[in-house]
């Protein structure tokens, strides 16, 4: 039965075996939420930090709602994925990016209960190939579920909405 709660953690964003330590710097969050500025919609921000080299840095988030059916996350039809964003440099310490997801309105009585999962990935020059030839490269991937609580992300609407998820009405 401990079992259980594990695996949903660890399917939620626990830190891999590579990341022993999850590094607070990194971070998702809903920081938008069917507001009068943008009705049934949510706004997922997110942090990456740099190690101060020439890395390039990526997100990439993806719209997931809750099945009371299958009592799951699923991820949402359609639109419900970002395409690759570029976050910046990994020269600074951390850098922050947002997508805003628009979704049909519910039926009259319905809630849409949704968070984001954000997949991130730092991007190197290298050779590759048998020519050799320079090209980008991921060298290093990790994802998180958006989260409440976070301080410092920007854009928020109200400003400071940090949370983990976002009931569509």
């Amino acid at each position: 039965m401990r079992l259980v709660p594990l695996l949903a953690l660890a399917l939620l964003g626990a830190p891999g075996a590579a990341e022993a330590r999850p590094n607070p710097a990194l971070w998702a969050t809903v920081n938008r939420c069917d507001t009068a500025t943008a009705p049934n919609s949510m706004g997922v921000r997110a942090a990456m930090p740099g190690d101060g080299t020439r890395q390039r840095m990526y997100v990439r988030f993806t719209a997931q709602f809750y099945s009371h059916e299958r009592a799951h996350w699923l991820t949402a039809a359609g639109s419900g994925q970002s395409p690759w964003l570029y976050v910046g440099l990994a020269r600074y310490r951390s850098l922050q990016t947002g997508w805003t997801f628009p979704f049909a309105a519910p039926p009259r009585g319905t809630v849409f209960r949704v968070r984001a999962l954000a997949e991130f990935q730092w991007r190197s020059r290298r050779r590759v190939g048998r020519r050799k030839r320079v090209r980008w490269v991921v060298t290093m991937r990790r994802k998180r579920v958006t989260t409440a609580h976070v301080r410092g992300a920007e854009g928020g609407d109200p400003v400071g909405t940090s949370r983990a998820s976002c009931d569509i009405t």
